[in-house]
């Protein structure tokens, strides 16, 4: 059955990132990358980093920043969607600096990397080794007092990693099992994805 729905709040691709102090729970990194090829605010690309000063204390980009080349573009993917994501529960991210620049990204199938330019400072995001491939579907998906429709492509990778100006962020990816068995990790590409809405319910 042929359904159409509206209106479409983005398309395009938004993998995700999160890397752990070696034998810990407790994260040093979490970063969403967005690469939109079409919304309401035009296309656009964004990167949503946040780091562990702790972890990382001389890498000169303090807990991190919002970086983009369409500003109200990366305002409304961090007020509206990225703040409720799971990952950046109990993080700063709408405090971060937004900051002007200038994101790339390729994928050969096997690797998929991210480069950011603004001014001095060059972040470089990878991910590698895709451990699986899933369809997602998820009506009503909860952000704030707004729902969206959710459909993407989430594809597992069994690294990943972030360097700023060269110097890695110390920092492990967390790979593991779902109950059926189906590999986890906390680092996953997401392809043809669509956020639809405000749903109403």
């Amino acid at each position: 059955m042929l359904t159409i729905k509206r209106p479409l709040f983005m398309c395009g691709e938004n993998p995700g990132l999160r890397l752990f102090a070696p034998q810990s729970e407790q994260p040093v990194a979490v970063a969403s990358y967005w690469h939109c090829t079409h919304s309401a605010l035009g296309p656009g690309r964004a990167l949503v980093l946040w780091l562990d000063v702790d972890a990382a204390p001389d890498l000169s980009v303090g807990n991190g920043g919002i970086f983009s080349d369409n500003m109200p573009l990366a305002h409304a993917l961090v007020e509206q969607l990225t703040q409720y994501f799971a990952e950046f529960q109990g993080l700063p991210v709408t405090t971060l600096p937004y900051v002007p620049a200038i994101c790339r990204h390729s994928f050969d199938g096997r690797r998929y990397q991210v480069t950011c330019q603004a001014s001095q400072l060059q972040i470089a995001l990878e991910w590698c080794d895709l451990l699986d491939q899933k369809y997602l579907h998820w009506p009503q998906f909860p952000a704030g007092a707004a729902a969206y429709d959710l459909t993407t492509v989430i594809c597992p990778c069994q690294t990943g990693q972030i360097a700023i100006n060269e110097q890695r962020v110390p920092g492990n990816v967390q790979t593991g099992a779902a109950q059926d068995g189906a590999p986890t990790s906390t680092a996953f590409l997401a392809f043809a994805e669509s956020w639809v809405g405000p749903a109403i319910p």
